[in-house]
């Protein structure tokens, strides 16, 4: 619904009109203006979904009593095994880290205008 909202609101703006009396054709239009602009929050936000999936399987673990990380991240915290729950929140860190980078490379190979300029 987010990527449908954006991709409306771009193909109602002033650009995508100048674009149409420049005599681009709809799938120019589409292709150079309406992909590019809605797809960059639509990236953002799939990827920004990977730090989700570790509290849905602490969540899930724990109320299905499923052995897996996340039970053991609930059992190192309630136990006080800090060098395992060290290990666990740094792998997860290391997880989410992964997943804004892979991100924000598509975001720059998708749009032009997040690419530092040197």
């Amino acid at each position: 619904m987010h990527t449908r909202e954006k991709m409306t609101d771009v193909l109602n703006s002033e650009y995508v009109a100048f674009a149409r009396a420049r005599g681009e054709t709809d799938a120019q239009i589409f292709r150079n203006h309406g992909f590019r602009n809605s797809v960059v929050p639509a990236v953002t936000l799939q990827f920004a979904y990977f730090a989700e999936l570790f509290g849905g399987s602490v969540l899930a673990e724990t109320v299905f009593s499923y052995p897996g990380l996340g039970s053991t991240l609930t059992e190192a915290a309630l136990g006080g095994d800090v060098p395992l729950l060290l290990g666990i929140v740094l792998v997860s860190a290391v997880f989410v880290f992964t997943g804004n980078m892979i991100a924000d490379v598509i975001n720059a190979a998708i749009d032009p205008r997040v690419r530092r300029r040197a």
